[in-house]
């Protein structure tokens, strides 16, 4: 292979790795943010595509967001490459937040309407999750898929918004450094 490592990384220093990027997380955000911005299709196409990412990571449907995010990219007509991206917001280290966000809000939701869940211990959703059958999670599911519905629509909003005017700022100014470029280029 052209770029592999001549001695291999151990598990712990993969996990390392992960947990920590080499250059630290303010890098591999540029980094990620970089490879968001030089995507090509239209500003929609990549904000369209980014916030479908991000509003199915409030989802608890673990192991099929990248499945469903190619779906609702194709769907809305983003950029699948941006979905893959928004996706990545949801990952180990956010997870237990989104968790946690997503079935307090849909606890409070189901609670407007009378039907709000038993009271949850965290130690016993793991349990709850890696034991027992469909039926008796689901008391733990449906608030969380409930409450997913108003993060999403929320995260994947701003995260249009947002993504939308850096990909047209970027954009432009691209074309601005391109035709400077191709001016001086022709002598003009």
């Amino acid at each position: 292979m052209l770029f592999r490592r001549r001695r291999p990384l151990k598990f712990h220093q993969k996990l390392n790795h992960f947990m920590w990027p080499k250059g630290g997380w303010s890098r591999a955000l540029r980094y990620y943010g970089k490879r968001l911005l030089r995507l090509s299709g239209s500003p929609h196409s990549i904000a369209a595509g980014f916030a479908s990412g991000v509003a199915l990571a409030m989802t608890p449907f673990i192991g099929f967001h990248y499945l469903l995010c190619f779906v609702v990219a194709f769907l809305v007509r983003g950029n699948v490459l941006a979905a893959v991206l928004g996706t990545t917001i949801g990952n180990p280290l956010t997870f237990p937040l989104i968790w946690v966000g997503t079935y307090e809000t849909g606890s409070l939701v189901l609670g407007w309407f009378g039907m709000a869940p038993e009271q949850l211990d965290f130690h016993d959703l793991r349990h709850k999750l890696l034991t027992e059958s469909w039926r008796e999670i689901w008391p733990i599911i449906e608030p969380m898929l409930v409450g997913a519905v108003p993060l999403a629509l929320v995260f994947g909003g701003l995260s249009y918004v947002l993504v939308y005017i850096a990909a047209q700022s970027f954009q432009s100014s691209r074309r601005q450094r391109f035709a400077v470029r191709r001016g001086a280029l022709h002598g003009k």
